[in-house]
């Protein structure tokens, strides 16, 4: 499949499951429904990403998909633009000191909230990456880097999901609006499914890679 119609179907199912997380949380006020949704895509497709590497160490029917990662990562940047575009708009009021003090639950006034911040802090930072290595997902950026400092920026995907589950896990358990969030049970047991998975993946190269008894002899 060609880099356009890749292109067209993640975006087209970005924006259908937008649509479903946004009635999932139908309970919800209209903004903060919007700008989760956007929100759990983006986290959605970035777990995509950080395990079809591990799976087709297991199988090589994986292995086809691993081409996807590139717009897999490109519309996961545009999902979390969309998240934040919404939050400055109906949150923010385009006021970063809001962002960076706080913003009470309850009343929607100012109220500092270390906790707040620090996330905050941490979004953004997981922004710039997400940014660069979006923006570095294209054979022009291969030429002009070369293949070790292609791939050195590339590697740099562990540090952003870091990032993003510090970030997440803040307005999941720490930070809500009194409305119970679905995500919570799932997205515990994927983050567990995805270090199991990861630590797997490693010991079975270990042991690929491993030289056999009597080639070490020879």
């Amino acid at each position: 499949m060609g880099n356009i119609k890749k292109h067209l179907f993640v975006s087209f199912l970005a924006f259908l499951l937008s649509l479903i997380f946004y009635y999932s949380r139908s309970g919800w006020n209209t903004m903060h429904s919007l700008n989760r949704a956007f929100a759990d895509v983006a986290l959605l497709y970035l777990i995509i990403t950080m395990i079809l590497g591990p799976l087709s160490k297991f199988h090589p029917v994986f292995h086809r998909f691993l081409s996807w990662r590139r717009e897999l990562g490109i519309w996961c940047a545009i999902m979390v633009l969309f998240h934040l575009y919404i939050l400055f708009k109906g949150w923010f009021y385009w006021e970063p000191i809001r962002l960076i003090i706080g913003v009470n639950q309850v009343t929607g006034q100012l109220d500092f909230d270390p906790g707040f911040t620090l996330a905050n802090l941490i979004g953004f930072v997981s922004l710039f990456y997400l940014l660069l290595l979006s923006l570095v997902s294209n054979n022009r950026s291969v030429k002009i880097l070369g293949d070790k400092g292609w791939e050195h920026l590339q590697r740099q995907s562990g540090t952003l999901f870091v990032l993003v589950i510090l970030h997440t896990t803040f307005f999941l358990f720490f930070f809500r609006f009194g409305q119970y969030n679905w995500l919570q049970k799932p997205f515990l047991v994927i983050i567990a499914a995805i270090f199991i998975l990861k630590w797997a993946a490693f010991i079975l190269t270990v042991k690929r890679n491993r030289p056999k008894n009597g080639r070490e002899k020879n």
